[in-house]
């Protein structure tokens, strides 16, 4: 079980650095407002839609959580 923590939040925090490099190259520019949606199994993050299913741990789209 540690194993498998450990590996989704590898993988999560890979794609929440790159959703931090967006924002952030975004700050002098577009003002583009759009929600997030959250896997809460293993805190994947998407923009703008839940995907199918997680790409981390497999968890259906339609339990993702939205974030405005």
């Amino acid at each position: 079980m540690p194993q498998r923590s450990f590996t989704f939040a590898n993988e999560v925090e890979k794609i929440h650095a790159g959703l931090y490099q967006q924002m952030f190259d975004k700050l002098e520019g577009s003002k583009e407002s759009y929600s997030y949606y959250v896997c809460p199994v293993c805190g994947y993050t998407s923009e703008k839609e839940a995907p199918e299913t997680c790409p981390v741990c497999g968890a259906k789209g339609k339990i993702f959580k939205k974030v405005d």
